[in-house]
C-alpha cells in the first residue's frame, strides 16, 4: 500500500499536469454552477509587493495576469486618502485604494468580460472616509455584487453574475463599514465578512520555525466553519476562506508552505473534517511559489462537499 506522501506527490504531478497555465486555470470552463462552488487562489496582503517585508513579489497588476482572483486588503487613512498599507502608510506600496480600482481593477475587468474578482478588506477607517474614497472610482457602484438582489434559492451561477455585471465581491472585517455606501457613483455594496463567510484563524505561526496546521474559526465558537447558512439568505452557505501563511512572510520558505502535499494535508486533514466542506478561497503570501494554483485547480475537481 503507497504511502501518504507517495500519494500527495503523485497527486501534485497530476495537478500540475493539469495546469496549463495560472491564467486559463483561473478561468473556470464551466459557468453554471452557483458562485460558492468555486475555488480561488487569494493573494494575503496583496499590496504590499515593494514593502519593507512584503508578502508577495508580485504587484496586483502582475498577479491578476497570473490568475489570482481574490485579495486581501488592508485599509488606513492616511494623507487625507484611504491607502493599501500595513502597519506604515509611507512606503511605495501605500497607494490610495481607488488609484488601484481606477488604474488595475478596472482596466482587468474591461479586458475580460467574463471574469469576477474579490476583494476581503481588513478595513480600519471611518465610513464617510471610505465613501469618500470611493467617490473617486464611480464605476464600482455598478461593478459590486449585491446578494440582497438576488432571489435564487442558492448563490448565483458564474455566469448569472457576469451577465448582470456584478462581478466584483467586496467583503469587510468591519461590520460598521458594510451594507450599501452611497457614493457619487451609486451604491458599492460591502458584505459583512461575518456574516457571508467563515474563515480560519489566519497564521501558521509567527516565524517560518512553526507550523501550527490546526483549522479552527477566527470567530471562535460563535461561528463555526461548518457554519451552514446566512441570516437572510435561505439556502446560501457562506463562502470559506482556508487562510495558510505565516505571520513573518518569508519568500524562500513560502515554496515549503505553498506546496501542493503541504496545502493538501492542510485541508485533507484540519480543514476539511471541520469545514465539511472545500474552499472557495485559498490565502497564501508568495502565490507563485509552490503549488497553490495547482492545489486550487484540483480542488475545482474535486465534489463541493467532498467527504462530507
Amino acid at each position: 500500500m503507497p504511502s501518504n506522501s507517495l500519494v500527495t506527490r503523485a497527486m501534485c504531478l497530476l495537478a500540475i499536469a493539469w495546469l496549463p497555465d495560472p491564467a486559463s486555470a483561473q478561468a473556470p470552463t464551466s459557468r453554471d454552477l452557483p458562485f460558492d462552488r468555486y475555488t480561488w487562489v487569494t493573494t494575503h496582503n496583496a499590496f504590499t509587493s515593494n514593502g519593507l517585508v512584503p508578502n508577495q513579489s508580485q504587484t496586483i497588476a502582475q498577479q491578476l495576469e497570473e490568475g489570482v482572483r481574490a485579495f486581501m486588503l488592508d485599509l488606513h487613512y492616511y494623507d487625507k486618502r484611504v491607502r493599501l498599507c500595513h502597519n506604515r502608510c509611507t512606503g511605495p506600496s501605500s497607494v490610495p485604494l481607488a488609484d488601484l480600482l481606477n488604474e488595475t481593477i478596472r482596466p482587468f475587468l474591461e479586458r475580460n468580460p467574463d471574469a469576477i474578482l474579490t476583494l476581503h478588506l481588513d478595513d480600519f477607517t471611518e465610513r464617510q472616509q471610505l465613501i469618500d474614497e470611493l467617490d473617486r472610482a464611480p464605476f464600482l457602484a455598478g461593478a459590486t455584487f449585491d446578494p440582497y438582489s438576488w432571489s435564487t434559492p442558492t448563490w448565483p451561477t458564474y455566469a448569472d453574475m457576469v451577465k448582470r455585471g456584478q462581478r466584483v465581491l467586496i467583503f469587510s472585517l468591519n461590520r460598521d463599514q458594510s451594507g450599501a455606501l452611497m457614493t457619487l457613483g451609486g451604491a458599492v455594496t460591502i458584505m459583512p465578512s461575518e456574516d457571508f463567510t467563515v474563515e480560519n484563524y489566519w497564521s501558521l505561526g509567527t516565524t517560518p520555525l512553526q507550523h501550527d496546521r490546526s483549522c479552527y474559526s477566527r470567530w471562535g465558537e460563535s461561528r463555526p466553519l461548518s457554519t451552514a447558512g446566512i441570516e437572510g439568505k435561505t439556502g446560501w452557505r457562506p463562502l470559506f476562506t482556508m487562510n495558510h501563511f505565516h505571520g513573518l512572510p518569508v519568500r524562500s520558505h513560502a515554496y515549503y508552505d505553498n506546496a501542493f502535499d503541504a496545502l493538501w494535508d492542510r485541508y485533507t486533514n484540519y480543514c476539511q473534517p471541520v469545514a465539511r466542506r472545500k474552499p472557495n478561497y485559498v490565502a497564501v503570501d508568495f502565490h507563485e511559489e509552490g503549488g497553490a494554483h495547482a492545489f486550487v485547480e484540483w480542488l475545482q475537481a474535486q465534489p463541493h462537499d467532498a467527504g462530507h
